[in-house]
C-alpha cells in the first residue's frame, strides 16, 4: 500500500470518527417531531402532539408554548426524551404554532418551532359543543341581623355553545341558563329553579365578494352615534355585504325581558318593536364610506329594569353618515345629519315633534402629533327610540391636541357647549366651557408621573325675570405618581379643586383628595390596601367635612390546597360643626380547602370553605350603634365539557 493511499485512509478514518461523534452529539440534542404530520392538514378535535428531544431527561428545563400560551404544565415527558401533549379542550380550526425551548445536559439552550393547520372533522372545519357550569352552595351556620342572607342557597350559571363551520358558512348557538334555589323568596322576575338568562343564534355565509350574517336572540344594535346605538334587546338582525355595498336590517323588541319572557323578540306591533334598515357604500378603495338609515318603533313604558310614569313612546329617525380615512388612515373625517319625529307620551293630546341633529369631526393621528376638532348640534325636541341617553337641546365644539415623545406626552383640550339652542325666552342659556392640560413623564419606567390642570366655567345669559344667573368658576389640579419595584406597586394620587361662585351667593367650595394605593403581588400572597382622605369645605357656612377610608384585599395561598382571602372597608365621616360623626366597618373573609386538583380540565378547583361577614355602624351624634354578622359554609366548583 503506497504512502499516499495510507495517508488518505487515515484522513478518511479520522474524518469519519469526527463527523460520527458530531452527528452523535447532535442526535442526542436534536429535535424530532413524531406527530402530527405537519405536511398536511391535521384532522381531529384534540390532536396529540408528540416529539422527541435527545440529551434531555424527563423534560427538565422544558418550555412549550402553543399559539402564545404556556402549556408546559400539561406536557408529559419520559426519561427517553419523548414528550406528549394531549389537549383537554377542543382545538380551534386554523393555523397553529408550537414553540419548544429546552436545555441540554451541558446547559446549552435550544429552540424549535413547528407549524401546522388543523380542522376538527373531515366534513367541518369546526364541529363542537361546549358546556360550562359554575356550581355554588352555601348554608348559614349562624347569623344576626342579616335577614337578606338565606339559610340555604344553591345557584349555578350554565353556559352552552355549539358551532359548525365550513369554508363558506358557519352556525353558532350560545345560551346561558341559571339555576337558583333558596329558602327565602326571590325578587321577581327571577324565579326559583332553572331559567334562561340569554341566548343568541348566528349563522353566516361567505363566497368571493359576498358575505351574509344573521343573528337571532339577545342582540345588540349599533348604527350611528345620534341614532340607534348600543341598543341591547331581544330580536334579530341581518347583515349583507357585496363588494362595495352593505345592508343591515333589524327588528327588536323594545321591552326589556328576563328569561323566557318575550319569545324571539321579532314582531310587528309598532308599540313595542323597533325596526330599521341601513345601507352603505364604500368608495375609493374603502377610504370613503356613505351610510343611510331609517328606523321606526315604539315603547310601551315600564318593563324589566325600566320604570317610568309616562305613557308609551313612539318615533322614527333618518340619518345620513359620511366617514373618510385618508392619507394612510392618518386623517379621518366623520359627518352625520339626523332628522327625528318623536312622541314622548302617547297617552296625552300632543303628537310627534320633529327636530334635527348633526355633528362633524376631523382628526389627525400622526406618530408624534395628533389633533381633533368636532362640532355638535342637538335640537330641543330631537329624541329617538333606541338611544335615550342623548343630550338634547345642546350645541358646541371641542378642540384637542396631543404630542407624544419618547418620554413626554402632552394633551391639551378645550370645549364649549350651551343649552337652549333655539333661544327660548322662557329659559336662560347656560354655557359650559372647559379647558385642560395633561402632562406625563415616563423616562423612568418604574416611576411614571402625570399631572393635569382643568379650568371649568359655567355661566348664563338672557335670564328671564326672577331667574338667578349662573357664574361658577372651578379650578382643578390632579397629580398621579406610581412607583413599580419588583412585586411592589405604590401609587399616590392627589387632587385639589376650588369652585368660585361669582354670582354673589358665596357658594364657594373647596375639595382636597389624597389616596395611597400600595400593593404586593407575590406567587402565594397578594395584598392590596388603599387609604384615602377627602376634605370638603363649604365656605358660606365655614364647615369642613372630612372623610377617611381604608380598604384591604388579601389573597393568601397558605398551602397547595388551603387558601385564605379577606376584604374589609373602614370609613369615618366627620364635620367640624358636629353635624356628622359616623363610622362604618365591613369585613368579609373565607378559608377554603381545595378538595382535589382539577381533573382533565373538566372539573376545576372544587373547594369547600367557611366564610364570615361582619358589619358595624356607629353614629356619635345620635348615639346609635349596631352590628351584624353571618357565618356560612360553602361549596364551589366549575365543570366544563367539550365534545
Amino acid at each position: 500500500m503506497s504512502r499516499r493511499l495510507l495517508k488518505s485512509l487515515w484522513v478518511a478514518v479520522a474524518a469519519l470518527f469526527i463527523f460520527s461523534g458530531y452527528a452523535h452529539g447532535e442526535g442526542d440534542s436534536a429535535f424530532t417531531m413524531l406527530s402530527p404530520d405537519t405536511s398536511g392538514v391535521v384532522v381531529g378535535k384534540r390532536p396529540t402532539i408528540k416529539w422527541k428531544i435527545g440529551d434531555m431527561t424527563a423534560g427538565d428545563g422544558l418550555l412549550v408554548m402553543m399559539d402564545g400560551v404556556d402549556i408546559t404544565a400539561l406536557v408529559h415527558c419520559d426519561d427517553g426524551g419523548i414528550c406528549i401533549y394531549r389537549p383537554f379542550q377542543v382545538l380551534a380550526a386554523g393555523d397553529h404554532s408550537v414553540q419548544f425551548i429546552w436545555r441540554d445536559r451541558e446547559g446549552q439552550e435550544h429552540s424549535e418551532t413547528i407549524q401546522f393547520q388543523s380542522r376538527q372533522t373531515s366534513l367541518f372545519q369546526e364541529a363542537y359543543t361546549s358546556t360550562e357550569a359554575s356550581v355554588n352552595y352555601q348554608a348559614v351556620l349562624d347569623k344576626r341581623d342579616q335577614p337578606q342572607i338565606p339559610y340555604s342557597k344553591a345557584d349555578s350559571e350554565i353556559t352552552s355553545e355549539a358551532s359548525l363551520k365550513t369554508t363558506r358558512w358557519h352556525f353558532t348557538a350560545k345560551s346561558q341558563f341559571r339555576y337558583l334555589d333558596q329558602n327565602l323568596p326571590v325578587m321577581p322576575p327571577q324565579e326559583k329553579g332553572i331559567d334562561l338568562v340569554n341566548f343568541l343564534v348566528s349563522s353566516g355565509y361567505q363566497r368571493d365578494a359576498m358575505k351574509m350574517e344573521g343573528e337571532l336572540g339577545d342582540v345588540q344594535v349599533s348604527e350611528t352615534q345620534n341614532t340607534v346605538n348600543g341598543y341591547a334587546r331581544r330580536g334579530g338582525q341581518l347583515f349583507l355585504d357585496y363588494k362595495a355595498l352593505g345592508l343591515h336590517a333589524f327588528s327588536v323588541q323594545t321591552d326589556q325581558v328576563f328569561g323566557l319572557d318575550g319569545g324571539l323578540g321579532i314582531g310587528t306591533d309598532p308599540f313595542d318593536q323597533l325596526t330599521g334598515i341601513s345601507g352603505s357604500l364604500s368608495l375609493l378603495k374603502e377610504q370613503l364610506k356613505l351610510k343611510t338609515l331609517f328606523a321606526k318603533g315604539g315603547e310601551r313604558g315600564s318593563s324589566f329594569g325600566i320604570s317610568t310614569l309616562d305613557g308609551g313612546k313612539k318615533g322614527e329617525v333618518a340619518a345620513l353618515v359620511m366617514e373618510a380615512a385618508l392619507l394612510d388612515q392618518r386623517l379621518s373625517i366623520e359627518g352625520e345629519y339626523d332628522v327625528s319625529k318623536y312622541d314622548g307620551d302617547t297617552s296625552d293630546e300632543f303628537g310627534q315633534e320633529s327636530d334635527k341633529a348633526y355633528r362633524i369631526k376631523l382628526a389627525w393621528n400622526g406618530s408624534t402629533f395628533g389633533a381633533d376638532a368636532s362640532y355638535e348640534y342637538m335640537g330641543p325636541e330631537y329624541e329617538v327610540i333606541g338611544n335615550q341617553g342623548l343630550p338634547k337641546n345642546r350645541e358646541g365644539f371641542t378642540l384637542g391636541g396631543r404630542i407624544m415623545a419618547p418620554v413626554h406626552s402632552l394633551d391639551v383640550r378645550f370645549s364649549r357647549f350651551n343649552d337652549n339652542v333655539e333661544d327660548d325666552d322662557l329659559y336662560p342659556t347656560v354655557y359650559t366651557s372647559e379647558g385642560s392640560i395633561s402632562y406625563t413623564f415616563s423616562k423612568f419606567q418604574s416611576l411614571p408621573i402625570s399631572i393635569s390642570y382643568q379650568k371649568s366655567i359655567q355661566d348664563s345669559s338672557d335670564e328671564p325675570e326672577y331667574t338667578p344667573e349662573t357664574d361658577f368658576h372651578t379650578d382643578t389640579v390632579n397629580l398621579n405618581l406610581t412607583w413599580i419595584k419588583g412585586l411592589w406597586n405604590l401609587g399616590i394620587q392627589g387632587g385639589y379643586s376650588y369652585m368660585n361662585d361669582k354670582t354673589g351667593m358665596i357658594g364657594d367650595t373647596t375639595t382636597v383628595i389624597f389616596s395611597f394605593t400600595p400593593s404586593y403581588s407575590g406567587t402565594h400572597l397578594q395584598i392590596t390596601p388603599m387609604f384615602s382622605y377627602n376634605k370638603s369645605i363649604t365656605h358660606i357656612i365655614d364647615v369642613e367635612t372630612d372623610t377617611y377610608t381604608a380598604n384591604l384585599d388579601l389573597q393568601w395561598q397558605m398551602t397547595k390546597r388551603l387558601h385564605w382571602s379577606a376584604a374589609g372597608n373602614y370609613n369615618i365621616m366627620q364635620a367640624d360643626d358636629d353635624s356628622m360623626d359616623q363610622r362604618n366597618l365591613n369585613l368579609n373573609c373565607r378559608l377554603a380547602y381545595k378538595l382535589m386538583e382539577g381533573w382533565r380540565s373538566v372539573l376545576e378547583h372544587p373547594t369547600v370553605g367557611i366564610r364570615g361577614q361582619y358589619a358595624w355602624q356607629e353614629d356619635k351624634i345620635y348615639h346609635m350603634e349596631s352590628d351584624s354578622y353571618a357565618v356560612l359554609i360553602d361549596f364551589t366548583a366549575n365543570i366544563k365539557l367539550t365534545f
